[in-house]
């Protein structure tokens, strides 16, 4: 029980820390530059994004590691409500697990996991001169695979190699913030998380976009 209560307490820090960071972002950015029209919310958009993405696999303790996507779509303003859609693609990096002494002869297994994702989403906001806060709700799919390498008194028995370990499409949600600091230029802060069979992914990004 208490171990649980840790993990859960964690996970609440980062979260809050991340929202404390957003909010902080959303007052600065209010104050500051000049306001746009709330047409440049009705365009194409290209995003990058980078940031943290926290793998959590049933029955294993979670995971983090890097993750960047390129995200694009369309948005329509229709009096200040933003409806949007788009399409994303991207890499995580999912944590390294470790096997001890496996072979009953003290060598041990190190499996790092990695994934490419791709997935289609909609996403909906409200344009506040040139911030917008939005959520989003979509499908996402994963390929993950591994490498896998070893460490012990035997280890040069056994060949590192790198092998697929499967694919798995699941529940894509988030929220976030846009801020555009001029006609065409903007930066994103978001969260996006994604269920999947066997586990879930948390992801704390910031990207930039070009709208055209």
């Amino acid at each position: 029980m208490k171990q649980i209560k840790v993990k859960f307490n964690v996970k609440f820090k980062k979260l809050s820390v991340f929202l404390v960071m957003l909010a902080a972002a959303a007052i600065f950015m209010a104050g500051a530059g000049k306001v746009y029209a709330s047409s440049y919310y009705n365009d194409y958009y290209v995003s990058l994004n980078g940031g943290l993405a926290e793998t959590s696999p049933s029955g294993v303790s979670s995971k983090s590691g890097g993750t960047f996507n390129l995200s694009f779509g369309k948005n329509y303003n229709l009096n200040n409500v933003v409806i949007g859609g788009g399409a994303i693609l991207g890499y995580a990096s999912n944590g390294s697990y470790t096997v001890d002494n496996f072979d009953g002869y003290g060598d041990n297994a190190k499996v790092s996991a990695h994934s490419t994702y791709y997935g289609i989403f909609v996403k909906g906001g409200y344009d506040y001169n040139n911030i917008m806060p939005f959520v989003k709700l979509g499908y996402i799919g994963y390929t993950f695979s591994s490498s896998v390498s070893y460490s012990g008194p035997y280890s040069n028995q056994y060949a590192s190699y790198s092998a697929p370990l499967s694919s798995k499409g699941g529940l894509l949600y988030g929220a976030g913030v846009e801020y555009m600091f001029n006609p065409n230029w903007g930066v994103t802060a978001q969260y996006f998380g994604v269920s999947l069979s066997g586990g879930k992914i948390n992801n704390f990004t910031v990207g930039i976009d070009l709208n055209f």
